[in-house]
């Protein structure tokens, strides 16, 4: 039992051994993105910014005035509870640790870091579109949370897993693969809706898995098993453990933003944010480098 005790408590100290050893980030990235951001966020609460720059969804649109168009921005940025901070904190620093070390596998370092600027710059207001379309209730209803932007890290991460299996594959598995998971994680969304503003939609939703599996067969059929098996038989432990926690990540980061949420929760923020963050990495660097490798 003690050593069972010991493994327990020496767990936090492992897996920042693991972390540290699997990623490549420069450090100051790493201080900017891990502490400087969150310190922001704590910062703005501690100050009491939420009632300032919280959005208002009785606005028309984004821009309705050049108040609304800036809440649209900061609302991201501000909460209202301190409950409400450290969950999405929590969401953010556990999608990190599951992005950093296949951004090393990928060698998506560029790329990771013109994705993060893309989403904090313009993921907001693809927030706020979506949101005042789909609910703009009648009402002083007010929208804060940097749950928006936490969803839209999610929606790289089966970029990056695909793009750090092609890489570890020699293209084996081609990067395309990443929208066939989305295409399910969405389907299920409309299956399994969350709050009162989130009906099903059985229709999408078949159609939505029908084209993940067309597209999943298409890819497949280019993909040699056997290859596969010898790529897989070569990985190092820390890389099988990189797209393990990555793919858990994944899952589990779906079911919580989307169907396990709370009274009240904006899913459609939520999944605004996760189709941008897919969307920016997969037509940037996926879709166009492949345009840009087709020969003239």
């Amino acid at each position: 039992m003690s050593r069972r005790l010991r493994e327990i408590f020496t767990l936090p100290a492992t897996a920042g051994r693991w972390w540290r050893r699997s990623t490549t980030a420069p450090a100051a990235e790493q201080w900017l993105v891990v502490a400087g951001l969150p310190a922001l966020l704590v910062a703005t609460w501690l100050a009491g910014l939420e009632n300032q720059f919280a959005f208002q969804l009785n606005a028309d649109s984004v821009w309705d005035s050049p108040r609304t168009f800036l809440t649209a921005f900061t609302a991201n940025y501000v909460h209202f509870g301190g409950r409400h901070l450290l969950d999405n904190l929590l969401n953010y620093w556990v999608t990190l640790f599951a992005i950093y070390p296949l951004v090393a596998i990928a060698g998506w370092g560029r790329q990771f870091r013109l994705s993060v600027v893309a989403y904090l710059l313009a993921a907001p207001f693809g927030i706020a579109v979506v949101t005042l379309a789909v609910l703009n209730p009648e009402s002083e209803q007010f929208v804060v949370g940097f749950s928006g932007i936490v969803a839209a890290l999610l929606g790289f991460l089966p970029v990056v897993l695909a793009a750090a299996a092609s890489e570890r594959t020699d293209g084996a598995i081609d990067p395309a693969w990443a929208i066939v998971p989305v295409l399910f994680s969405v389907a299920l969304v409309f299956v399994v809706p969350a709050g009162p503003y989130f009906q099903p939609r059985p229709t999408l939703a078949a159609g939505l898995g029908l084209t993940g599996v067309g597209i999943g067969g298409l890819l497949w059929s280019g993909t040699s098993v056997r290859q596969l098996r010898q790529y897989s038989r070569q990985l190092t432990p820390d890389v099988q453990l990189a797209f393990l926690i990555g793919s858990t990540v994944f899952v589990f980061g779906i079911a919580g933003a989307f169907v396990f949420v709370g009274p009240g929760t904006n899913v459609w923020g939520h999944l605004a944010g996760y189709l941008v963050g897919f969307t920016i990495p997969y037509i940037w660097f996926v879709i166009a480098s492949r345009v840009r490798s087709v020969p003239k």
